[in-house]
């Protein structure tokens, strides 16, 4: 893989249900795959399976590989995330402190698949809770502020309004 080239591969679940002192029959490990270009998606799917396949040689067991490429990757479309960001600046909603270009990010979106079929823009928006820490997603403490909701649907709406308006 292209040392420049971004993926992820975590194992969230090894599980080995039985009594804690005897080597288990069966063995279950569930995890996510992350990439950021569908030609990395094929590659790692390919190293997983021998690696795999590789481990069942080895230790001469039986492995199954249930493989789900489920989320494609997540594209913003350049000019129409760069009017997205003109329109929420423009709009001065006092509560938008910011816009702020993360860079790319590999997210398990099913947004991606309304992003494979028309130009689309995926926005994150800033979520912490008034206490000043930190519960990101899939974390096992996540804790939002709720305001944000409207914080968001208002920058939104300013987007699409705007958007609106110059596309009649």
């Amino acid at each position: 893989m292209d040392p420049f080239d971004t993926a992820s591969v975590t194992i969230g679940s090894f599980d080995g249900v039985g009594s804690f002192n005897a080597i288990k029959q069966n063995v279950t490990l569930k995890g996510d795959v992350r990439v950021m270009k569908e030609s990395t998606r094929v590659t790692v799917r390919q190293q997983i399976e021998q690696i795999a396949q590789g481990v069942a040689a080895m230790f001469g067991v039986q492995v199954d590989v249930d493989y789900d490429d489920n989320y494609p990757v997540l594209f913003n479309d350049p000019d129409l995330t760069m009017q997205a960001v003109h329109n929420i600046q423009s709009a001065n909603i006092p509560e938008v402190r910011a816009v702020t270009d993360v860079g790319p990010q590999d997210p398990s979106e099913d947004f991606a698949y309304f992003a494979q079929a028309l130009p689309s823009t995926f926005l994150y928006i800033g979520c912490d809770p008034d206490d000043g820490q930190s519960h990101p997603h899939h974390s096992p403490n996540f804790l939002m502020n709720e305001d944000c909701l409207i914080i968001a649907a208002k920058a939104v709406g300013a987007a699409a309004v705007e958007y609106l308006q110059q596309h009649k």
